[in-house]
């Protein structure tokens, strides 16, 4: 019996054994079976995942799964059923979605990235049946997209190429054009095309030419202008291309060429990837130049420019004065056009130039006279009965003029900047173009202008409002020299004490016989004059040496901000000027504030973070101006070293009664807050104002409600003598206090 037990327990360890051994060597079978599975998986697809029957298991390679989540996919089982078992009525077995995708084998699906990218993948799939008797599929993917989509735009071509060759070549022929590309064979570039424009520019039985050979062969003064627009196209940091090139011929004459190209990105052959057409237009440039040369137009417009305006307009006013007709002209200024070329380009500007002189000369009709007589000016000469008349004339172009601007696709703040302004002068028994012309002009720069008016009327008026700007322009020179500027200052009040804690310097012009001039009326004369730097250095020493008087007498520190002008911003050693000012008046760096426009500071916006970060060095605080109306505020306060940022009037004005205003303030202080800003509200004029202000979270408010702009002895007399004595106070406090 012992024996037996022996035998059979033997056996027992014998077959244990044995099962333990298969069962390794099928596990490290299976294992070697996946690590193939894999390697041809990554070396043959793009995509792979395997699954089983109730999908209880579902793996995802890498590769698919960043593609899933960039999608916004889930990795699991239900982007499997999702490719799989889309034709399925209703079953969600794993049997049936195993034989579905087996079946299916060769499904292609799609997929769309977050940031607009779309795709196909074509899947295959094959079952296994494992030891234990579930079903496990693996589904192998690869990306067709771009097969797809290029296999079609293949076939487009070559029929639109058959059925259009013909036709091009002949009629570029006849035209002197050619199909022209730009074909890169290593480091070597050449430049493919026409037989027939090869032989224009000398380069016989031949139609493929060296880029060298051919810029050889161009004008001299051309040539860098020209290997520079090519360049940029081939290299890709330009995908179009539009130049011209004056090419000296065989002949010894140069033929003028225009070179037509873009960057062809369906394009599936490297050689047709940058592609366009080539003409040879020396016969209509020939013309076009000998025609602006014996005509009085504007290039851009095509309008009159002043010398064909003053010719034309002289006949139109000499014509209305025979038939007694009352004519008036209207000189108009585009704001700000000069700004919008330096911001955004010249394209834009020309396109804005082209909507005014064509929508003058739809509205005023054939018989008006039009003129673009200066980089931001124009010109309207028409018989006219009345102001109102002319006013509904300008608006009209207004109107069109906005909904241009409206269009999404231009820069967002060209609605702003691209208004205008006019001013008109009705015929009155004079002849003499030149004088009704100025008469006209000088109303741009009256300022008499009713509200809600479009146009200013030139009459008496308008003649001292001349007589005074030529005031201003004879003697602004010499205001300086004469002690006649000076500083008045606007107090800075903490919205949570009430005290003063800074001050804003700004300009005045007391002048012996006009009494006190405001700096709208001197200032945009003094830029004129290209003296405003020599006023704005004056003024940061003089706000420098007055805060330092104050420190002088006791009282406590205080912030003088001075406003910083574009032209001493960008036209003069700011830095230097700002450190002779602390260094004459020996005041702390941390007492004086640069204040600067947004707008302004975008100009140039790599020289504007190197000054201002100069100056920072120093000491000095800056602040931004009129923010909340500029076109770059979040921009410019992400890359500009900010401390403080002043909330433009206009937003307080309507903060009582204007939803709206009130929610851009409160975002305006929670970004300042969020970015470790001050924020300062100006135009302040109610305590209503005042509390709403203080509930947004604002920090300092300046306006009226406190005080308009003051000499220096009023402020001392109002704010720094009080806040001495409020201090004195609290101290005595303190000390009886602890007696």
């Amino acid at each position: 019996m012992e024996i037996a037990l022996l035998i059979l327990s033997g056996i027992l360890l014998v077959g244990l054994v044995a099962s333990v051994t298969a069962a390794f060597f099928a596990l490290k079978n299976a294992k070697a079976e996946r690590v193939r599975f894999d390697e041809l998986a990554e070396s043959v697809f793009d995509y792979k995942m395997d699954w089983t029957e109730d999908l209880s298991e579902v793996t995802f390679g890498e590769n698919l799964k960043r593609l899933l989540v960039s999608c916004g996919i889930a990795p699991d089982k239900k982007y499997v059923q999702s490719v799989f078992g889309n034709d399925m009525e209703g079953a969600d077995g794993g049997m049936s979605l195993c034989v579905n995708a087996v079946r299916r084998s060769g499904v292609i699906s799609e997929y769309y990235s977050a940031v607009g990218i779309s795709g196909l993948i074509h899947w295959k799939s094959v079952s296994v049946t494992q030891p234990n008797g579930r079903i496990k599929v693996y589904s192998l993917g690869r990306d067709i997209s771009d097969e797809m989509v290029s296999r079609k735009i293949t076939e487009q071509l070559r029929q639109q190429v058959m059925e259009e060759f013909e036709y091009i070549s002949t009629a570029s022929s006849n035209a002197d054009a050619g199909i022209l590309a730009f074909i890169t064979e290593g480091t070597s570039v050449y430049m493919k095309t026409s037989a027939h424009i090869c032989a224009l520019m000398g380069f016989e039985n031949t139609d493929t030419i060296h880029l060298d050979q051919f810029l050889s062969m161009v004008k001299k003064e051309d040539v860098l202008v020209v290997q520079r627009q090519i360049n940029r196209f081939i290299s890709g940091e330009s995908d179009a291309l539009y130049v011209e090139a004056s090419v000296k011929t065989s002949l010894g004459i140069y033929h003028t060429f225009t070179l037509e190209c873009k960057y062809n990105k369906g394009a599936i052959d490297y050689q047709h990837l940058r592609t366009g057409m080539i003409f040879d237009i020396t016969v209509s440039r020939m013309n076009r130049e000998e025609a602006f040369k014996d005509t009085q137009r504007d290039p851009i417009t095509g309008l009159y420019n002043r010398n064909g305006f003053m010719i034309e307009g002289g006949e139109y006013l000499s014509k209305g004065k025979d038939e007694d007709e009352r004519i008036i002209l209207i000189c108009i200024q585009v704001i700000k056009l000069r700004k919008i070329s330096m911001l955004f380009g010249i394209e834009v500007t020309d396109t804005l130039s082209k909507l005014y002189a064509e929508t003058l000369t739809r509205v005023a009709g054939e018989n008006a006279v039009v003129g673009k007589v200066g980089v931001e000016d124009y010109a309207l000469m028409l018989r006219c009965e009345s102001e109102e008349e002319a006013e509904v004339l300008l608006k009209r172009v207004s109107i069109v003029v906005e909904s241009f601007c409206n269009n999404e696709t231009l820069p967002s703040v060209l609605k702003e900047q691209s208004g205008f302004i006019a001013g008109a002068c009705f015929h009155n028994s004079t002849d003499d173009i030149s004088v009704f012309f100025n008469k006209a002009s000088v109303t741009l720069f009256s300022g008499v202008r009713k509200p809600g008016k479009i146009c200013s009327f030139f009459d008496e008026k308008i003649e001292k409002a001349v007589s005074g700007r030529n005031i201003v322009e004879h003697e602004i020179g010499e205001a300086l020299k004469l002690g006649e500027l000076e500083l008045y200052y606007q107090p800075k009040i903490s919205i949570k004490t009430g005290d003063i804690v800074g001050a804003e310097a700004l300009m005045r012009w007391n002048h012996k016989t006009q009494g006190l001039i405001m700096p709208n009326e001197f200032i945009h004369v003094a830029e004129e004059m290209e003296i405003i730097t020599k006023i704005d250095e004056w003024g940061m020493l003089q706000a420098c040496i007055q805060n330092k008087l104050w420190q002088e007498k006791g009282y406590d520190p205080i912030k003088i901000s001075v406003n910083m002008s574009q032209a001493q911003l960008y036209q003069t050693d700011v830095v230097a000027s700002v450190t002779n000012a602390l260094n004459e008046s020996g005041i702390d760096p941390g007492c004086l504030e640069v204040e600067l426009t947004e707008t302004m500071a975008m100009i140039d916006i790599d020289r504007t973070i190197s000054i201002l970060y100069s100056l920072k060095d120093l000491g000095v605080s800056i602040s931004m101006d009129d923010f909340g109306t500029g076109y770059s505020s979040l921009s410019s306060l992400k890359i500009l070293p900010i401390d403080l940022i002043k909330i433009d009037r206009s937003l307080v004005y309507d903060i009582e009664t204007n939803v709206t205003a009130r929610c851009i303030t409160k975002a305006i202080v929670d970004l300042g807050k969020a970015m470790d800003l001050t924020v300062l509200a100006e135009g302040v004029e109610t305590e209503h104002q005042k509390e709403l202000l203080d509930e947004l979270g604002c920090d300092i408010i300046q306006g009226y409600l406190y005080s308009k702009p003051q000499p220096a002895a009023v402020i001392e007399r109002m704010f720094l003598i009080p806040a001495a004595e409020r201090k004195k106070e609290k101290q005595r406090q303190k000390e009886i206090s602890q007696v």
